[in-house]
């Protein structure tokens, strides 16, 4: 399309901001917006173009790019997901991440539909941006702050307590690989390490702060009878009044009842009963909650709840509540009975910049190193790494976040870490392509495969179905979405390819166009689909759209992702395997006791994963034919330069 072309849904401009000369510039979005459609693929496009192979992730030359997809800024529900892409340090290829975002919603009323930012800044600084100017502003007051500190201390310089701030704590500062980038206080960019490329480049902070400029609708009228349509779906759905209540804790039960809570570092998949009865999360939120949290859009009302302790170790402390991959990553992994653990290393996570992930891997894999003897008093500063040992686990993260002593170690992530130590550690350090893993993936396949085969290492969000394990799963609108009678057989390996295939759109659909997708199948089969974020595009857009062209869209997307790493790294089939603990252990305790992943099933499951991508068995590198249908022949003859063409 032409660059000068008028955009609706998009505001037209991308900024381009270089750290390291000061020079501002903007782009068309009209350049990206029809192939590439939001900020993840935008991103993708910008960093596969202009990295050079030589690039590396602390390097100057790297380019972190947030972004706000169409959909933000609109009544659309759930459209307040802001995105942020790079070349990360935790696997060494593509880096992205969603946050629920004040943020993105400001810089679209900026005028902006995202920032491309490069070179390094001689000094800290923070990013100044509003619909009149953009400033590169000294951060030096700011810099070893907490992001809280952050957050109040330029609500206080600028005179406005309304202001939204996305920045760094000291991890990021200190490029922890884990560190993250955290908006105003709770909700995090999390995994990746996006948060140490951002103190990579001195940059502690970005703040934007729109007025005169609203996002255009191509069809008003069109537009909002979608949106009434989809908001109706979700207020219809049986989940939504629970998530309301307490947000994605709500799955506590029945992930106790499949098996699906790691503890002591994956060696079991469920926390003890007596545990569980004890630090039940529902409980804490009933007796702490004092307000609810929610942002722009959000069609079920809010799943976040503002909790005040009043009583045991955190008394006095007051924050947002934690999501659920903490209980899981933390309070389960490493054995921690106090019910308010959950909350308060939450919220020292947020203040210093960190992923929960990150930081409940590292400490998972240092604990069971301890327990095992290959760890001493002498490794770890003198610290006894016992299971449940709530003050130990704190102060580890402060370690990591600082990278004082042990927590150095710690600071690489469970993978490095282990390759650093030796001593036979690796077999302990669960990871998926060098990203610290809090997915347990045994019991649930089609789950487990997209976790694993994800191109930014072990997450769930670009394409894992979580329906496997849901109760009186609705099994006819799950075959209607995912064309498979089994969707509710967790432990089959029958069609989970098949099932994987179909969220990869469905996932990179909502991060593309800025949609929550806890409003959408991608969290409830009953919930806001496809359908109904196509029709919402294509009135906002004014370009007709159908779900086969966005199957397109979002496949282009992933092939370049896979050939982005494929550059930057030497994965391939290996790296698409679950941990060996996964594949070797049995689940010893629970409704899946004696059950493992059978190897021979999972390659059979891969197998067919590859054939629906066109990519090659062996390998796992794309090939010719599937690369230039999707209109990427040039992706093609690079890889054939570099022997990786499938």
């Amino acid at each position: 399309m032409a660059a000068d072309e008028k955009l609706y849904g998009y505001m037209g401009k991308i900024l381009r901001v270089n750290l390291s000369n000061g020079t501002i510039s903007t782009e068309p979005t009209a350049k990206y917006a029809k192939e590439w459609v939001g900020a993840p693929g935008i991103a993708v496009k910008i960093l596969y173009d202009e990295l050079k192979p030589w690039v590396t992730p602390y390097d100057p030359a790297n380019k972190l790019i947030f972004g706000a997809g169409p959909l933000v800024g609109t009544m659309a529900p759930g459209g307040n997901k802001m995105n942020v892409s790079t070349l990360g340090p935790m696997i060494g290829g593509w880096a992205s991440s969603c946050s629920d975002s004040y943020v993105g919603g400001e810089l679209k009323c900026c005028g902006y539909d995202g920032i491309v930012i490069e070179g390094k800044a001689h000094n800290p600084v923070y990013l100044w941006i509003t619909d009149e100017r953009v400033e590169i502003r000294d951060a030096r007051h700011l810099w070893g702050k907490t992001t809280w500190e952050t957050l109040e201390q330029i609500r206080k310089d600028s005179g406005d307590p309304t202001l939204h701030v996305a920045s760094i704590g000291p991890a990021g500062e200190n490029l922890a690989r884990g560190a993250c980038v955290v908006q105003d206080t709770s909700r995090a960019f999390g995994r990746c390490g996006t948060g140490a490329v951002m103190g990579s480049k001195n940059l502690k902070a970005i703040v934007a702060r729109g007025g005169r400029q609203g996002v255009r609708i191509a069809q008003p009228e069109r537009f909002m009878e979608a949106v009434r349509k989809a908001r109706l779906i979700i207020k219809s759905a049986k989940s939504t009044e629970n998530f309301h209540k307490y947000g994605t804790l709500m799955i506590f039960p029945r992930k106790q009842e499949v098996c699906g809570i790691p503890y002591k570092n994956f060696q079991e998949c469920r926390i003890p009963d007596d545990m569980a009865a004890v630090m039940h999360p529902w409980k804490t939120l009933d007796k702490y909650r004092i307000a609810p949290v929610s942002f722009p859009g959000c069609g079920i009302g809010g799943c976040g709840r503002r909790l005040h302790i009043t009583e045991g170790p955190y008394a006095g402390l007051k924050s947002e509540c934690n999501q659920w991959e903490v209980l899981g990553t933390l309070q389960g992994r490493l054995a921690v009975w106090e019910p308010t653990f959950m909350i308060k290393i939450n919220a020292v996570c947020n203040q210093l910049g960190l992923d929960v992930d990150a930081v409940g891997g590292a400490i998972g894999w240092a604990m069971e190193c301890y327990q095992r003897g290959i760890l001493k008093d002498s490794d770890t500063d003198g610290l006894k790494l016992n299971w449940g040992d709530a003050g130990v686990a704190l102060e580890l993260t402060r370690k990591i976040a600082y990278r004082e002593g042990f927590g150095d170690l710690l600071a690489e992530g469970c993978a490095r870490a282990a390759e650093i130590l030796g001593r036979d550690s690796g077999y302990y350090a669960l990871h998926i392509k060098g990203q610290d893993l809090y997915e347990p993936l045994r019991g649930a396949n089609a789950w487990a495969l997209g976790t694993t085969v994800a191109t930014r290492g072990g997450g769930h969000t670009t394409g894992a179905p979580a329906c496997e394990t849901v109760p009186n799963l609705n099994v006819e609108k799950a075959k209607e979405i995912f064309g498979v009678d089994n969707a509710d057989h967790a432990q089959s390996y029958d069609g989970k390819a098949k099932m994987v295939r179909v969220m990869e759109t469905i996932h990179r659909t909502c991060n593309n166009l800025g949609v929550c997708m806890w409003n959408t199948v991608a969290w409830d089969v009953t919930m806001m689909g496809m359908p109904e974020m196509v029709e919402m595009y294509s009135a906002l857009t004014g370009w007709e759209t159908t779900q086969e062209d966005f199957d397109t869209l979002m496949m282009r997307q992933l092939n370049l992702e896979k050939a982005f790493n494929l550059r930057f790294t030497d994965f391939d089939r290996k790296d698409d395997m679950p941990p060996a603990r996964d594949l070797q252990e049995p689940v010893p305790t629970g409704s899946l006791t004696g059950w493992k992943i059978d190897e021979k099933e999972w390659n059979r499951m891969l197998d067919e994963y590859y054939d629906l991508h066109g990519w090659d068995r062996k390998t796992s590198f794309p090939g010719r034919k599937a690369l230039e249908s999707l209109g990427l022949k040039s992706v093609a003859d690079d890889l054939e330069r570099i022997g990786k063409l499938g």
